[in-house]
């Protein structure tokens, strides 16, 4: 599914740009936050585009957290927690890989 294809790019994007990065190390890089925090809106986005019939079949995804963070990503940008974003791209962001790897490997393309 050319969908699912695209949140795993973006996420994939997320995991390349903070991989072996320390909390400090993101905290002062304004370059690499402004991309993770746009790579994490678009995966809100094509998550957004995903059918509900489809999220419930697959509701082991944490699809409305994601939903949740992408309207705190484009609606509050000033009190954006970064601290809580770098904790998700380290802590949750390869397992979410690894689950759409698993989706794109097993959904047909439509």
């Amino acid at each position: 599914m050319r969908i699912v294809k695209a949140i795993l790019d973006f996420a994939v994007r997320v995991h390349q740009r903070t991989t072996g990065m320390s909390e400090e190390a993101f905290m002062a890089d304004l370059t690499i936050q402004d991309s993770v925090l746009y790579a994490l809106g678009q995966v809100g986005e094509k998550v957004n585009s995903l059918s509900d019939d489809f999220k419930e079949k697959h509701s082991h995804i944490q699809w409305f957290a994601i939903l949740g963070l992408r309207n705190r990503l484009f609606h509050s940008y000033e009190d954006i927690d970064l601290v809580f974003v770098y904790e998700i791209c380290r802590d949750s962001i390869p397992t979410f890989i690894e689950d759409l790897r698993k989706l794109a490997d097993d959904t047909p393309s439509l």
